[in-house]
């Protein structure tokens, strides 16, 4: 998954991709092969359904339909997980 990080972007990106970001449209994988950090004081959504093998939630974290955690799922003491559907 790439990410914009202010006004940059994280990784190697194609112009379709800068496309769906600069109109507000982001995608990800339905299964991560590595692990997903979510950093404390962010904020992410992640499109479901979707397979993670290790999930840390330091921030807030919304995911959509369903989520499957494979190994570990670390949730920080008020962070949050959310899942919609």
């Amino acid at each position: 998954m790439y990410l914009r990080v202010g006004s940059t972007l994280e990784g190697a990106v194609s112009q379709a991709e800068l496309d769906a970001l600069d109109t507000g449209l982001a995608e990800n994988l339905s299964t991560y092969t590595t692990d997903l950090t979510i950093a404390s004081g962010n904020s992410t959504v992640v499109a479901g359904p979707v397979i993670i093998p290790n999930l840390t939630v330091n921030g807030n974290l919304s995911v959509t339909t369903s989520l499957s955690v494979t190994t570990d799922l670390d949730i920080a003491s008020g962070s949050l997980l959310n899942i919609i559907g």
